[in-house]
């Protein structure tokens, strides 16, 4: 089962790379070492600043009582 998701992952990189023109190691190396940490950067990013907001908005209302 894990050999057949692995291949049918293989399998669409490949199709991308037909597809784009591109190799299937660049293709690899985009979303792997370049999207892939970007995106945990973001939502990391995201979820500080979303949680810094709560903290501004908790202590002003003072939910806490």
């Amino acid at each position: 089962m894990i050999n057949d998701f692995f291949n049918w992952c293989v399998l669409v990189l490949e199709t991308m790379a037909e597809y784009t023109g591109m190799s299937y190691e660049l293709i690899n190396i985009l979303i792997f070492v370049i999207l892939q940490p970007l995106l945990i950067l973001i939502f990391f990013y995201l979820w500080r600043s979303e949680k810094h907001k709560y903290r501004k908005i908790s202590d002003f209302y003072d939910f806490k009582k």
